[in-house]
């Protein structure tokens, strides 16, 4: 089977799942990646589909132009030239992008949504036609969650045409976690961006400090609300408290884990509808055998089993999420039971060749499919 995958930029590529699905499918794949504007322009490897001169208007968004009939047929013709059996396409405005070119090709198309392209409102608002065209031409739409896949649902998508393929971590890169002897240190990871709600974290941190004067709170991500994050901390005299590393690299995340008694992170739904989808961080923190403190928020209750592998708190409710902290603070023994009870979950549920394999297969029945049609 031969796959092509397309990500609508190198910055998506960079995202552990997506790279996952280039990289370590068990297929043949060929990748190809846009320059931001949910269009293939060139591949992994730098060669170019389209003379970038020749095709100016993909350095704006698709969603605010229409896409030539020339580069519709470029891609079509790479297609076809390269025996691709499926297209795989990252987001849900990549796949509106390429839908015409999988149809002149005869080539069948997997929409993988992820997030903000199910959620958000305007994207669902801007979509609105583009995303009736896809629902009714794709062999197959991809959800991340069962949250996800009732939202593709409410969008106008047929329940029969949606699979649901959970995100994986690779555990050998995490594990060794021991939340029973570190103190009472808390980690954040995560962009400093509205869904995260990370000043609802700082803000329910302080009240555990009331409680537990020695915890910490390791917070690390970089993004616009990270200033305010600052502001408030230093508001309420927090700086001794909570440590802002910015962005790390994936090994020294997993240092600052090893020494941590818990993760954290109060997901929520954004007033534009901004959701997360599963929450990547929360499997690796389990994989690394830690207990984590989260929200009841779309895909989270799927990873996380509330006072079994992890606490959750209802979304904007920090007293919630500080006494969940607390309690973790205060006891060692009840961090070591949900720490040990969510790396079981992880390594038997989220593995990463669990949801390659899974999506594999689902790839492997449309081509299937189409190839009895």
């Amino acid at each position: 089977m031969k796959i092509c995958v397309i990500a609508p930029s190198d910055n998506i590529y960079s995202e552990t799942f997506i790279h996952a699905h280039m990289h370590r499918l068990p297929a043949e794949v060929t990748s190809l990646v846009g320059d931001g504007s949910y269009f293939p322009v060139r591949d992994l490897q730098g060669n170019q589909i389209y003379q970038r001169n020749l095709w100016s208007a993909l350095t704006r968004r698709v969603s605010k132009i229409s896409i030539s009939e020339a580069e519709k047929k470029a891609l079509s013709t790479f297609l076809s030239q390269h025996d691709i059996d499926v297209v795989l396409a990252e987001y849900g405005p990549t796949a509106c992008a390429v839908q015409d070119s999988c149809q002149m090709a005869k080539v069948p198309l997997v929409a993988h949504f992820h997030g903000f392209d199910a959620f958000q409102y305007s994207t669902a608002k801007e979509y609105e036609t583009r995303y009736k065209k896809l629902f009714h031409n794709t062999a197959c739409l991809i959800a991340a969650s069962k949250s996800m896949a009732n939202q593709l649902c409410h969008l106008g998508a047929s329940a029969e045409k949606i699979e649901i393929n959970h995100y994986g971590v690779n555990v050998s890169k995490f594990e060794g976690g021991s939340p029973e002897v570190a103190p009472p240190k808390f980690v954040a990871v995560g962009r400093f961006v509205e869904k995260k709600a990370p000043y609802l974290t700082v803000l329910a941190f302080h009240k555990v400090v009331q409680q537990v004067p020695e915890a910490h709170l390791t917070m690390i991500g970089d993004g616009p609300l990270l200033e305010a994050c600052k502001q408030i901390i230093f508001a309420l005299n927090l700086k001794d408290n909570i440590s802002l590393l910015g962005t790390r690299k994936p090994d020294e995340i997993i240092q600052e884990f090893h020494g941590a008694r818990a993760f954290v992170q109060h997901s929520l739904r954004t007033s534009s509808g901004d959701s997360e989808s599963l929450g990547v961080v929360f499997l690796e923190a389990g994989a690394m055998g830690l207990p984590a403190v989260g929200t009841r928020h779309d895909g989270i209750p799927e990873v996380i089993v509330d006072g079994q592998t992890g606490l959750l708190a209802e979304e904007g409710n920090i007293d919630q999420c500080a006494n969940h902290m607390i309690a973790i603070a205060k006891d060692p023994e009840l961090a070591k039971t949900l720490g040990d009870a969510a790396r079981e979950r992880v390594t038997s549920q989220f593995t990463e060749e669990k949801s390659l394999a899974n999506l594999h297969n689902i790839l492997n029945k449309v081509v299937q499919t189409s190839q009895l049609k």
